[in-house]
């Protein structure tokens, strides 16, 4: 088995390019790396920026790595407090065959990952990720950074302490459990299950109308409303519910919280949604919520979710009559100031 190795010095850049290969890991401290599947055999790695440490490329038969010389990657934490924000930085650019099988660790370092087929595991500790238009079962730990999941086309599974959870797209089953970071799940077509844990983070969950649901939500204090029906009383919440026939295709959606509140709406069959931006339901305009998770080509927030907390009066915290739900085919996408 041919090795082929490079090593790149702060102040270096160098562009390499691969044939044949089927697995991609990469381990960064600062800096930003982007993975972007393209419609070539090849593998194009395009490195600038190297500060503070070598940054090491190997080959080894169909597997790359990239990553910073003498770091282990199996443990994120210790290299955080070896290294934390000051430490070694590089700019990546790799495009990659779309079936590549990415396995993609930061600490500081933000990422982008578009257009894989065959799914990633990606570990951050205080970076943020955006994952566009991915294929396939998507693994995501985190500790601060923010997670955006847009146009996702598979499963998600997502750990994170503090970072906020965002998924757009054609989830069919998501599992995410946060202690304080906010959750968003806004599926389109069949979902088979949706659970979401959290200590004091918001949970907002967006169906399809006429989606079957079974629904268990659960909080200690946090509100809970439903189709803009509140479902939560002066102490803990255990409400247990279904809507539509369960027979067949519906969704199980299970919510657990101590503090954060819980929201569940649908959006009507007409609507599709074509960008990140438009997740938010257009309810009352003081009830909309803006997520500051960075875009990392752009630096623009976006308003993820919808805060139940802040919603009185006429607003989509009101008591409605079974039956009747809040008008989400409108939809605001002006950013507030």
């Amino acid at each position: 088995m041919t090795i082929e190795k490079w090593l790149i010095k702060p102040g270096e850049s160098r562009v390499i390019d691969l044939e044949d290969i089927r697995k991609l890991k990469i381990g960064l401290v600062g800096g930003q790396v982007d993975v972007v599947a393209h419609d070539e055999p090849g593998v194009r790695i395009e490195v600038h920026a190297v500060t503070g440490k070598d940054l090491r490329i190997e080959a080894s038969g169909d597997v790359v790595e990239i990553d910073h010389a003498q770091l282990r990657w199996d443990n994120f934490l210790e290299v955080f407090r070896n290294f934390g924000a000051a430490g070694p930085k590089a700019e990546v650019s790799v495009a990659v065959p779309r079936g590549i099988a990415l396995n993609l660790g930061v600490v500081s370092a933000s990422a982008l990952v578009s257009g894989l087929r065959s799914g990633a595991r990606l570990n951050t500790v205080s970076g943020d990720l955006i994952v566009d238009g991915l294929v396939g079962d998507l693994s995501v730990n985190a500790v601060s950074g923010d997670v955006q999941v847009r146009s996702l086309d598979g499963a998600l599974t997502a750990n994170s302490v503090s970072g906020e959870v965002a998924a757009t797209g054609s989830i069919r089953k998501a599992t995410i459990d946060t202690v304080s970071g906010d959750l968003l799940v806004d599926s389109t077509g069949r979902v088979d299950t949706v659970n979401l844990n959290t200590v004091s983070g918001k949970s907002t969950v967006r169906l399809d109308e006429g989606h079957a649901a079974n629904y268990v939500l659960r909080s200690v204090s946090g509100r809970v409303l439903v189709d803009g029906i509140k479902r939560s009383g002066s102490g803990p919440t255990n409400w247990v519910d279904s809507d539509g026939e369960l027979s067949g295709s519906f969704v199980d959606v299970r919510v657990n919280s101590v503090s954060g509140a819980i929201m569940v709406l649908r959006r009507a069959a007409s609507v599709e949604h074509n960008s990140f931006d438009e997740v938010a339901p257009h309810v009352d305009e003081p009830a909309l919520q803006e997520v500051s998770v960075e875009d990392a080509s752009g630096g623009a927030s976006v308003e993820a979710a919808a805060d139940p907390d802040r919603l009185d009066g006429d607003g989509f915290g009101t008591e409605r009559p079974d039956g009747e739900r809040p008008d989400t085919d409108r939809l605001d996408t002006d950013r507030e100031a």
